[in-house]
């Protein structure tokens, strides 16, 4: 049976069914981050880099996310195989992608064209997700898929408040699939003093969307040795 050394620990290829029936303890050797400029860490220091790098001191992280990237534009990079290398000897992969698809597409159509036209935008946006998925397991089938929801960071008297929380609600439908876990960032949305302009977070919205993800990775049974004690 092939075997994984993580961080030191030495694993058998646990299925993600396991991590979760046991509650083992798993040090993540390799993080790679994908997607868009949230991804990246747009006007702060490192993004949710920096707070990685606190949980999981003895890894390494490598954040390929890009200003502006859509899903098309992802799906296309993960399909090239420039990223292969990156991806194969990775442990945990964190997506974080969808926003600028909404974001061009009202843009393009504004808010009436952009209701009429977001059953094909979903389609689009599910289709490329599926194909990211799917590729990214061809070059690492063992490797922990985690992606981020999309987040409302409207403010509470903007007048398409109630529309972007409807369209939210049904665009984060799309995401996942069986062996993905979501991390929830719909509390980021409720926090009006933790973003640095209309669309990206500050370093305190970077702190709290990696308190969510270290909250899902400790539900789904993957603990952190610094947060195991907590709660």
């Amino acid at each position: 049976m092939e075997k994984r050394y993580l961080s030191g620990v030495l694993l058998n290829k646990t299925p993600l069914r396991k991590i979760r029936k046991h509650k083992k303890e798993f040090n993540i050797g390799t993080i790679v981050i994908l997607g868009d400029s949230v991804a990246y860490g747009y006007g702060t220091e490192a993004g949710i880099t920096k707070y990685l790098r606190e949980s999981f001191p003895a890894s390494r992280i490598v954040n390929l996310g890009i200003n502006g990237l859509t899903s098309d534009g992802l799906a296309d990079r993960v399909a090239s195989g420039k990223w292969d290398d990156h991806l194969s000897s990775a442990d945990f992969v964190l997506i974080n992608i969808g926003g600028n698809d909404l974001l061009q597409g009202f843009r393009k159509l504004g808010a009436a064209g952009l209701m009429r036209n977001f059953k094909a935008l979903r389609l689009n946006y599910r289709r490329n997700l599926l194909g990211i998925y799917r590729r990214i397991r061809e070059v690492n089938p063992e490797i922990v898929l985690v992606q981020n929801d999309l987040y409302n960071s409207m403010k509470k008297e903007h007048q398409y408040l109630g529309l972007t929380k409807l369209l939210f609600r049904r665009w984060n439908r799309a995401i996942g699939q069986r062996g993905v876990i979501i991390s929830k960032t719909n509390k980021m949305g409720k926090n009006p003093a933790i973003w640095l302009d209309g669309v990206h977070p500050n370093e305190e919205g970077y702190k709290l969307m990696h308190e969510l993800l270290i909250d899902t990775l400790r539900a789904t049974g993957i603990a952190l040795p610094q947060h195991s004690n907590e709660k």
